[in-house]
């Protein structure tokens, strides 16, 4: 804005804002400008800015107008300032917040850590306590029979009785003998996971997605499944005892933790060739006593032609003891702590069969869950832990959690027919098979299973069907410097009496496997690897090869079989036609 001073003639122009130029009235009569001079006003400025000659009351109020709109965008400026220095301000404590909130979470996760760490040293020391106890028990007996063994003994007083006397002290021995065996092999296991990545649902988002996209937190890692197994033995006669201690790690599959309503990469690789079954993977030019055993298994079954791997579901938690009522599957999560109900299975457009879940999911607040069945007999859920057994109804959107039994056992497991519920239990010093009614749990039957030779092998897992009771059973066949395998079988016994039906060797297994039995008595067993066996009441056995490992699993629907392994991936089996 400038001006410019001057006298006025007149020729020249006059205020462009408040009057007319005189051009404009150069036509007009002498009279009519005469009258036009007394309301016209001469130019006495020029403004540069926007190119106008006007007077010096324009003028005024032409600069007056543009010094408030500047002054006024000034203060708009000045107010931006403020308000980036609040921004920065803000961020900074919002990122303070944000970092102590990510800490706080570690910080909970890391104590609850710390506090299964002691839960898990604790019950170490306990089951070495009660070992120790019970050691203790048969010290105490062993001593006044090592009193009387010192007595001696004269030729000439050696009587009828006293043979009779040797005789009971050699079956007392035998006895010590047998009972002290029973530490000659002690053995642990523990499996954990690295923090669950898929259940840190991290997201951070200081801008806007108009200004900047943000993607949620990815871990660089899926994380990893440590396995350590303890055993301590000796090898064979020519070695002495000692502690054998065998560590695994294991990378979790990346696949697992992707978000299953986002997920477009196929779960199976169809190309891959499913006759190379895992129980092979090993160095062939090492043969013992469990390659022949497998090799006469192979020669003695066959690819089922029956039952076939049909899809995958994907669920909301892992998945690692699961059972179905017909309708809805109930499972538990060891990871999430949690018990979570499938009510509808939904399909995707995937080509590969794979189909998503809709849950409901509660807490689970006790013990993890060491076997989980369903009851027809009193339409629940039965859940076995250490310390007890309990009863889950599942309601339109809520799981009711029941204790029905209190006790503290090492182990259990538990199956259920259309009249009883039969629960299997171990401690340190006994084993029993008890029968419960349905719905009140008054035991009504019992069997001392250390009165049964048959039943004091390593039993994992057992069904009953009518009136068969069907047992897994594990054991090591052979101990190799290289490869500690692991054999099992299926022993078919008279629930009446427990008298053997049948043996069926199954060749290798893995740490967890579980047997169930569908309506028409044909039982189903994972080996803990991927391999499912189909075993009917004759002994008759057939296979189907699994795309991944199976553990535990459950008949639903009739004639699908789901089987879990600890992942969020459950593999369906279907049955295709009878033969």
């Amino acid at each position: 804005m400038s001006y410019r001073p001057r006298i006025p003639s007149l020729n020249d122009q006059y205020c462009q804002v408040c009057s007319v130029s005189s051009s404009s009235s150069s036509s007009s009569s002498s009279s009519s400008l005469l009258n036009n001079d007394k309301i016209r006003h001469l130019s006495c400025f020029s403004c540069e800015h926007c190119r106008l000659s006007m007077c010096y009351e324009c003028f005024e109020k032409h600069t007056s107008q543009l010094i408030y709109e500047y002054s006024e965008l000034q203060q708009r400026f000045n107010h931006l300032k403020n308000l980036c220095d609040d921004r920065q301000q803000y961020l900074g404590q919002f990122q303070e917040q944000c970092l102590h909130s990510v800490n706080s979470a570690f910080d909970e996760a890391s104590n609850d850590l710390e506090n299964l760490r002691r839960e898990s040293i604790n019950y170490v020391k306990q089951q070495f306590n009660d070992a120790n106890i019970a050691l203790s028990d048969t010290m105490i007996e062993i001593k006044p029979l090592i009193a009387k063994a010192q007595q001696q003994w004269t030729h000439d007083g050696i009587t009828k009785n006293h043979k009779v006397e040797l005789e009971t002290q050699r079956k007392q021995i035998k006895d010590i003998e047998y009972r002290l065996n029973a530490f000659s092999s002690p053995k642990m296991h523990i499996r954990m996971s690295t923090f669950p990545r898929n259940k840190l649902d991290l997201y951070c988002q200081p801008v806007s997605d108009a200004y900047k996209s943000t993607k949620k937190f990815a871990a660089s890692y899926p994380g990893k499944t440590i396995t350590t197994r303890c055993s301590f033995g000796k090898p064979n006669a020519l070695q002495s005892e000692k502690i054998d201690v065998e560590t695994e790690v294991e990378e979790l599959n990346p696949n697992i933790f992707m978000n299953k309503q986002i997920q477009t990469d196929p779960m199976i690789d169809y190309t891959r060739d499913i006759d190379d079954d895992d129980d092979d993977d090993v160095d062939h030019d090492l043969f013992d006593e469990t390659d022949q055993i497998n090799n006469r298994i192979n020669a003695e079954n066959c690819l089922s032609s029956r039952y076939t791997q049909q899809g995958t579901i994907l669920t909301q938690n892992e998945v690692d003891r699961i059972a179905s009522d017909g309708e809805q599957l109930l499972y538990y999560s060891d990871t999430s702590k949690t018990l979570c109900c499938i009510k509808n299975i939904l399909p995707t457009k995937q080509a590969n069969g794979t189909s998503t879940t809709n849950e409901i999911s509660c807490r689970w607040p006790h013990h993890p869950v060491l076997d989980l069945i369903y009851s027809p007999g009193s339409s629940q859920f039965v859940c076995v832990t250490k310390t007890g057994v309990y009863t889950c109804t599942v309601m339109m959107s809520t799981i009711d959690i029941r204790m029905q039994l209190t006790q503290n056992w090492s182990y259990a497991r538990v199956s259920t027919d259309k009249n009883y519920i039969w629960i299997w239990t171990d401690t340190p010093r006994s084993s029993q098979l008890r029968t419960y009614t349905t719905k009140t749990f008054d035991c009504i039957r019992s069997f001392n299973l250390n009165d049964y030779p048959r039943f004091l092998d390593n039993s994992t897992s057992f069904c009953i069907s009518s009136n068969v009771l069907a047992t897994l059973f594990q054991f090591r066949p052979t101990t190799n410097t290289l490869y500690n395998r692991k054999i099992f079988h299926l022993t078919l016994c008279d629930s009446n009496d427990l008298h053997e039906l049948c043996t069926i060797r199954l060749g290798e297994c893995d740490i967890d496997h579980e047997v169930r039995v569908n309506n028409n008595g044909l039982f189903f067993i994972t080996n803990g690897r991927k391999k499912l066996w189909i075993v009917d009441q004759s002994g008759k056995k057939e296979y189907v090869k699994l795309f991944r490992l199976g553990r535990a699993l459950t008949i639903h629907k009739r004639n699908t079989v789901i089987v879990a392994n600890g992942t969020q991936q459950l593999q369906c089996v279907e049955f295709i036609h009878s033969e």
